[in-house]
């Protein structure tokens, strides 16, 4: 075999090995998830969390590149194998949101509207996360509207898309302490169920009768946020992937009772989602109501990361979870092309060694 030949091989396996685990693997594993399909001229949401795009101060230059090429190629296979009608991130938008100064804030956005480009016509919503803004204890005026403005309707704002209204909540702001952006909060979540129960009823509300920004409908809404609603850890879910149960904390893993219990009373949702603990989980909470939690979509912070189609009509939904791929696998499937290679190049050395030699011992 020429050297030429083996040199040829050797690119042609590496290039398809490369091009296998880098582009097409996306698609081969994210076609085998499909859309619920139970309702007809639905809405279709592809719902991710935490997608924690690294900033300047954490993590290595090559991670970061790993990380945003892994999401970069997931969610352009899923857009377009799938083509929802929205996409919702569910807050953690990034992983030094709250540490950024304005330039490189906006730098941040520049990396997420590249690697989380969708078509004119797919809009993408995004609640905000700790990551983003920071905790409660940490949040601040310049902050918190910074993130407003550069995803407009992303805290405590209801959407209406087709026959079916999404709430998305800001969780850092509903300590219920008092605090200007928790007092806040409350008075735009009360607005929000104000609205919502007029659409259901106002014949006997004068207030109702004076409402300039009425709904046209009502539908029991999808709430949408980044902290889970309370709960003592992930033992009650219905299905969960958390490699090991730990108890949560109330304000910093999930929200307090005593929020959850104003969320539930104040918007009764026909189903919650949100994100923040990195695990699926599929659990009903304290109001009987059914809640997805959402993986991490980020290798980084999972082995296993995963999202959610899901089909909205009025207030009925139908949920799909799509595992993404396995990094395991493609690491596997490198090393077992490099040994490919490794035998080829030795075959090669063996079989040059072995034809001198007998050219040697040919007789004169």
């Amino acid at each position: 075999m020429e050297s030429k030949t083996v040199i040829y091989l050797i690119a042609l396996v590496f290039g398809a090995v490369f091009l296998f685990n880098e582009f097409f693997v996306y698609f081969l594993v994210l076609n085998q998830c499909q859309w619920p399909s139970k309702f007809n001229d639905s809405v279709r949401a592809m719902l991710l969390a935490d997608t924690h795009l690294l900033g300047p101060f954490r993590g290595h230059w090559f991670d970061k590149l790993r990380r945003e090429w892994q999401m970069r190629r997931a969610f352009h296979a899923t857009i377009w194998l799938h083509q929802p009608n929205v996409v919702f991130i569910l807050g953690d938008v990034f992983d030094e949101g709250q540490y950024v100064d304005g330039e490189r804030f906006e730098a941040y956005l520049m990396r997420f509207h590249d690697i989380f480009y969708t078509p004119s016509n797919m809009k993408v919503y995004s609640a905000v996360g700790n990551h983003d803004v920071g905790f409660h204890y940490r949040l601040h005026p310049y902050v918190v509207d910074r993130f407003k403005k550069a995803f407009k309707e992303s805290q405590n704002t209801l959407i209406t898309i087709k026959d079916s209204h999404f709430v998305l909540v800001n969780s850092m702001t509903l300590s219920r302490d008092g605090c200007y952006f928790c007092a806040e909060a409350e008075q735009e979540i009360r607005r929000i169920s104000q609205r919502l129960n007029c659409a259901k009823d106002s014949s006997n509300s004068s207030t109702c009768r004076r409402m300039t920004d009425k709904l046209p409908f009502y539908a029991r809404p999808i709430l949408l946020q980044h902290f889970p609603t309370y709960r003592e850890s992930d033992e009650v879910c219905v299905e969960h992937d958390s490699p090991q149960i730990e108890a949560y904390r109330e304000d910093w893993e999930v929200l307090s009772k005593d929020a959850t219990q104003f969320l539930g009373k104040a918007l009764n949702p026909a189903v919650s989602f949100c994100g923040h603990s990195h695990h699926y989980c599929r659990s009903y909470n304290t109001w009987n109501v059914e809640e997805f939690t959402i993986a991490s979509f980020s290798w980084r912070n999972k082995r296993s990361p995963s999202f959610l189609l899901a089909e909205f009509s009025n207030d009925e939904y139908a949920v799909s979870k799509c595992d993404m791929p396995s990094e395991h696998t493609v690491i596997f499937i490198y090393i077992i092309s490099s040994f490919i290679v490794f035998l080829m190049f030795f075959y090669f050395i063996y079989d040059t060694y072995c034809r001198r030699n007998s050219r040697k011992q040919k007789p004169m």
